[in-house]
């Protein structure tokens, strides 16, 4: 991090303010709520739950501009090549602008973004309306996406956020698992010939992708005629045209994502298809105008009030100066339970990093370990934890106050209990007399609480882009590059020389005895000798 005298600054902060309780910050500040809630594109944060004070906060946002921050938006947005180990820019904002209202996205990434988005919506609509179809003249009533990661972690995301939209009739399955039995299970419900595999990979040379797409090729053989042609129930979504036809795949029904558009950012682009297959294209463009919003807003609000970097900067704070190790997302919502699981890949494939842009290791903790799962099941799970464990954990509350039709008993209780635990988390009850020891919270818990008057597409793509910006704001002040992720790849390559050596007949030699007797003894029960 940059700007040492700011950093000391803070410290000073951190040491004065670990003495203050946050009950107390709301009593020296009748202002406090309105001061610390920010709000942009139908989304409200509610940051007053932190351990900080506006003076804190102010010198947070000048850590930020020391950072360079208002720079790094504008080289983020212009196309520059942010993703400096890869030499490539990271333009996934290009993939929701259009070239009417978004003059500071280049021209000509959104006009390719807008070839590609042309092109999915064709083939969408041709699914959508029958017109394509099996070679019997039936329509598709399931989609399997094969993919992994980012590949299907945000269309998964989204499909089950945007259940009340529902439009057709289409069951969409994920399949990102390589253990056969997940694979049976899946294929064990469905009609084959009505079946449409979406095969997504980027490279198309993802080794856990691949496998399933071949065993989705062979059950189709073993379960069609043989005068069933198969050309029409697979699609590709790649960067990597050529492989994905050279594996069978047709050529018109290859979509192309642009090879500046991380896995992880990739639900903006066709690797969308499944929810403008079950939700029409309308809905799917409105869930990118969500997302746009909120880019207008990041690239030309004021830091105190631009949402994005006011949350990044409040993750600095409790990360770096708080000494807080984990974050937990918590939200109350049920059809975003994937959510945590989707900011995981996000927040810590972006910047789980310890390598600076200048080649340096960092001093300094950058991503915190993201994890969490919805409300109420948090509550009778995680959350005593929270309240009073040893370690102390920021909690991301994420609340939709309009119900669903028909359930407005249910949606007062979600609201009360969402509210109420973020107020258990900063009170406490250690003022409450004659109350047990073991029975004691000590309170002062931070927690912030993003929420919007009602979850739908635009609000879902505008609370996607918020963390996604918010992401951005970290590494900048970590002087990290989140958009390379090069410790997924050795995990990789170990895996297959581990591959070659269990088709190997000769015994195992692995570089280190673990790894070795485990395989000895894998091979062994596989091939039936006895260990």
């Amino acid at each position: 991090m940059k700007s040492q005298k700011q950093i000391a600054q803070l410290r000073e902060y951190a040491k004065h303010l670990q003495n203050t309780s946050i009950i107390d910050l709301f009593s020296a500040n009748q202002n406090r709520v309105s001061d610390f809630t920010f709000e942009a594109a139908g989304l409200f944060l509610d940051a007053s739950k932190n351990r900080l004070d506006k003076q804190t906060l102010s010198s947070l946002l000048e850590l930020a501009n020391k950072c360079d921050i208002k720079q790094k938006i504008a080289d983020l947005f212009s196309g520059v090549h942010v993703n400096v180990t890869e030499d490539r820019p990271a333009l996934h904002v290009a993939l929701r602008a259009s070239s009417d209202n978004e003059s500071w996205v280049p021209k000509n990434f959104i006009a390719e973004a807008g070839e590609s988005k042309a092109r999915l919506k064709i083939l969408v609509d041709a699914i959508r309306s029958g017109e394509k179809c099996n070679d019997y003249g039936e329509s598709f009533s399931d989609v399997v996406m094969i993919g992994v990661g980012g590949s299907n972690l945000g269309p998964k995301l989204v499909i089950e956020a945007l259940r009340e939209e529902e439009t057709s009739a289409m069951n969409i399955h994920f399949l990102d698992h390589l253990d056969g039995e997940k694979f049976r299970d899946l294929v064990s419900s469905l009609s084959p010939h009505k079946t449409l595999f979406v095969v997504a990979s980027k490279s198309f040379g993802t080794s856990e992708t691949l496998r399933n797409y071949e065993s989705a090729r062979d059950w189709l053989k073993s379960t069609l005629s043989k005068e069933t042609s198969l050309k029409n129930q697979f699609v590709a979504i790649t960067a990597n045209s050529a492989k994905a036809n050279a594996t069978g795949i047709e050529k018109e029904n290859i979509l192309r994502i642009p090879d500046w558009v991380g896995g992880r950012y990739s639900v903006w682009s066709a690797m969308g298809m499944p929810i403008a297959l079950k939700y029409g294209y309308d809905v799917y463009v409105d869930f990118l105008s969500g997302a746009a919003t909120v880019d207008s807003h990041f690239k030309t609000a004021p830091l105190e009030r631009n949402l994005p970097v006011i949350l990044g900067m409040v993750g600095i704070w409790n990360t770096n100066f708080l000494k807080s190790a984990s974050l937990a997302i918590i939200p109350y919502e049920h059809r975003l339970s994937s959510l945590p699981m989707y900011l995981q890949q996000l927040e810590m494939e972006s910047n789980g990093k310890s390598i600076s842009l200048d080649g340096t290791t960092i001093d300094y903790h950058s991503a915190p370990v993201t994890w969490g799962a919805s409300g109420t099941d948090a509550q009778h799970s995680f959350c005593q934890l929270l309240h009073q464990g040893t370690h102390q954990i920021p909690v991301d509350f994420i609340l939709a106050l309009k119900a669903a039709p028909g359930y407005e008993k249910h949606q007062d209780m979600l609201v009360a209990n969402c509210l109420a635990q973020s107020r258990a988390l900063m009170l406490g009850n250690e003022r409450q007399n004659n109350i047990e020891d073991y029975k004691k919270l000590r309170g002062d818990r931070p927690s912030s609480l993003i929420y919007m008057d009602e979850l739908n597409p635009k609000t879902l793509g505008a609370l996607i882009s918020l963390y996604e910006h918010k992401t951005f704001v970290q590494s900048a002040v970590w002087n990290i590059n989140p958009f390379d992720q090069w410790g997924v790849e050795l995990g990789k390559a170990f895996a297959s020389s581990i591959i070659d050596d269990i088709d190997s007949e000769t015994s195992c030699n692995q570089s280190d005895p673990s790894t070795t007797a485990i395989l000895a003894r894998y091979k062994a029960l596989k091939t039936g000798r006895s260990t």
